[in-house]
């Protein structure tokens, strides 16, 4: 049987191949999957006997798994999102105090503390704090004994290193032991990383946790309701109750609630929830209609051909889960380093240790180059390479309105080389608007008895005109009536007026000269939708409307190309649309009427060939590709879904916030590589000083923590240098 479950404990993507490892040690097992988004396991797996095996396996590992069917992932999110808000309060509490009474000299804050007081204060302090962050010792310490170190190893070396040196320091000056070296105590330095890790994995959990609510809003778009036909009756039925082959009525506002074809009338629905496209598709008898678009005008009735996990809207939000759990987040950088880096540290301080006392060195002598190596490398460097950069970078994004979801994202969109833009509302508005008038009346005469006749029409373009024309005087009409699939007629002035497809005016008789029949057609072709309007059975004139393109998109587009980045247009919208928009911009390769799915394969099929692709929509219909996207991007005007489904989100409605994304993505990994260069440089070079290999010259423990705190303060300054550099863009 194969069910998913929630799963404790996982945070990186170090856990993730852990997990997976284990499990590929029980033959039984014949698929398993970690989602670090939804913090889940998705498991194939023979019988109960075998799950309780499995979770036996996990847990002595440090992961929990949930098989409780009451406890949802979206409820393990909660916890530990409260767990490290918990832990992150209570830490800052001990440890702010802790740092300025440890640092008060330097700081010229003076608190008439004795040297005693003063460390058995940094002792309770630290104390705590070690306390509060457990979980890095527990997990660091057991990956440490499973030969697989981690970050938490490389934080639990270090702070352990400075905790128990402090303490052999306190007990030396407290009963006057005479252990030489043992003068100086460190506990700021354990108190204060976990401090900051702990803010980090706090923020961590709060940015993951938004991919569970992004799937529950896409749900809430679902109707829960539908109006049957059951023995001649039409009966309100839960969605979950329709069948294959029930005749389904949809009434004007109502949503679609399955997959199914059209069996009797006519009406305009709003797909864009599915496609994007900005325009209502008339339906009428033989037409297929999906869940779940709008009906906006007339009644219909369905005949249901798709319910449940088979509809399009269904197999959305199966894509966007099976994306989030394909795209399997990028181990970090200090991670990698630090799955080298620890053994090594470990083999070099236990190797010098052992080479000084066994040459005839005193064991304190000894003990202190032991300490000296493990304090030097504690990760206050490499911990700070990658966050310090990461928060100047967010926050100039934040100024420059770009919001980065995690580093995930940002050293992804630094490495992109095909750019997929969803033409509505990216390129375009998404707003449909009057593109043309063409009439040899009066402006203002044509504009008011336009606005007068849609005036009174619910439907999408109708409300388009009337804002279009809103300086326009409204007049009264009577004997208002819509023409399903054509028009609206009524009465103005005791005569008639009409207004709609050329389709109908050649059926009322109205007549067009060839030269607008031709010009009808040929807005066509330009994806444009023409209406007609007759007064007392003569022409008037006609009105194209469109999506209009977006006043940037040309310089954006200009300066992509620049880049050398590919570009191409993926669109729901028609083929004439779509050329038309394509042609406009320069984007040569483009593809239209794509369904999500659609949209999803052409992606799957660029970074199959090898490119890093960075998606732009702001629908529902692009979620899934946002998501299955290297970067997913869209402007805070969009969807939630689509934002929630996004690594980037343009807080501002401007396109070139795209270039201050490109831009400040890719200066803020160059700081990141510097740091991590640096903070990994100072260990080789201090580490050698450290293990006493130019002796007599010594770094002991006190040297030690200044050297490692000079190399804080290095990475801290070149990260802050972001600040000063310029970000390409429009601000």
């Amino acid at each position: 049987m194969k069910r998913t479950f929630p799963l404790k404990g996982i945070h990186c993507a170090s856990c993730i191949s852990n997990v997976e490892n284990l499990l590929k040690k029980i033959p039984e097992i014949n698929n398993s999957n970690v989602n670090l988004a939804l913090k889940t396991l998705t498991i194939d797996y023979p019988s109960k006997e075998l799950l309780d095996e499995i979770k036996i396996l996990l847990s002595k590992n440090g992961y929990e798994l949930i098989t409780n069917p009451k406890i949802s992932s979206h409820q393990i999110q909660i916890e530990e999102i409260n767990k490290w808000k918990s832990k992150l309060i209570f830490s800052a509490i001990f440890g702010i105090p802790l740092f300025f009474i440890a640092m008060g000299e330097m700081l010229s804050i003076s608190f008439n503390f004795s040297l005693n007081v003063s460390n058995y204060l940094q002792l309770t302090l630290a104390t705590f704090i070690i306390a509060i962050g457990f979980d890095f010792f527990k997990i660091g310490f057991l990956r440490l004994f499973k030969l697989n170190p981690d970050m938490n190893s490389l934080i639990a070396l270090g702070t352990s290193a400075a905790y128990g040196f402090s303490i052999f320091t306190i007990l030396n000056q407290s009963f006057n032991l005479g252990w030489s070296g043992f003068n100086h105590v460190y506990f700021e330095s354990a108190g204060i990383i976990l401090l900051f890790i702990t803010t980090g994995r706090f923020l961590e959990a709060k940015a993951k946790g938004q991919a569970i609510q992004a799937l529950s809003k896409l749900l809430s778009h679902a109707p829960k309701i539908a109006l049957i036909q059951k023995n001649n009756e039409w009966i309100k039925i839960p969605i979950e109750e329709i069948v294959i082959g029930d005749i389904v009525r949809i009434k004007p506002g109502d949503k679609v609630p399955v997959d199914g074809i059209v069996i009797e009338g006519v009406s305009h629905v709003d797909e864009s929830v599915i496609t994007g496209e900005s325009l209502p598709v008339k339906k009428d008898v033989g037409k297929h209609v999906i869940a779940p678009a709008i009906n906006t005008s007339g009644t219909i009735d369905i005949k249901a051909d798709k319910v449940g996990a088979d509809t399009v809207f269904a197999q959305i939000i199966r894509m966007v889960e099976e994306a989030q759990s394909s795209k399997a987040p990028i181990q970090s950088m200090a991670d990698k380093i630090a799955s080298i880096f620890v053994p090594v540290v470990l083999i070099l301080a236990i190797g010098s240790f052992s080479f000084w006392y066994l040459s005839g060195e005193s064991l304190e002598f000894s003990i202190k180059i032991l300490v000296s190596v493990l304090i030097i490398a504690c990760p206050c460097a490499l911990g700070l390479a990658t966050p310090t950069a990461l928060v100047v970078g967010l926050g100039i994004g934040a100024r420059k309105g770009v919001h980065f979801r995690n580093a995930t994202s940002i050293q992804n969109l630094s490495n992109v080389t095909s750019l997929v833009f969803d033409k509505t509302g990216t390129i375009t508005s998404g707003e449909i608007s009057v593109t043309d008038i063409i009439t040899e009346q009066s402006d203002e005469l044509f504009k008011s008895y336009f606005a007068s006749i849609e005036y009174l029409s619910e439907h999408l373009l109708a409300k388009s005109i009337v804002n279009s024309f809103n300086n326009s005087k409204i007049l009264k009409v009577d004997e208002f009536e819509i023409v399903e699939g054509y028009g609206v007629k009524g009465m103005l002035n005791n005569r008639s007026i009409l207004a709609g497809s050329m389709r109908y005016m050649d059926n009322q008789n109205i007549k067009i000269s060839k030269k607008y029949s031709e010009l009808d057609l040929k807005l066509q072709s330009q994806g444009k939708t023409v209406i007609h309007l007759a007064y007392d059975r003569l022409w008037l004139g006609l009105i194209a409307m469109a999506d209009t393109i977006r006043d940037e998109s040309d310089f954006l587009i200009y300066k992509l190309k620049k880049m050398k980045v590919n570009l191409s247009i993926l669109s729901g919208d028609n083929p004439y649309t779509t050329k038309f928009v394509a042609d406009q911009v320069g984007i040569k390769n483009y593809s239209s009427e794509m369904l999500p799915k659609d949209k999803n394969d052409k992606i799957k099929e660029y970074k199959s060939s090898g490119e890093v692709v960075a998606m732009v929509g702001d629908g529902i219909n692009d979620a899934p590709s946002l998501v299955e996207a290297d970067v997913g991007i869209t402007l805070s005007s969009g969807t939630e879904i689509a934002t929630e489904s996004s690594d980037v989100v343009l807080m501002n409605p401007d396109l070139r916030g795209l270039l201050t994304a490109f831009s400040l993505s890719k200066l803020t990994m160059r700081k990141i590589k510097q740091n991590l260069f640096w903070a990994f440089a100072y260990n080789v070079f201090a580490i050698p000083i450290a293990m006493g290999l130019f002796h007599p010259l010594l770094l002991n423990p006190m040297v030690a923590g200044g050297a490692m705190a000079l190399s804080s303060v290095t990475v801290v300054i070149n990260s802050v240098s972001l600040k000063f550099m310029k970000i390409d863009g429009h601000q």
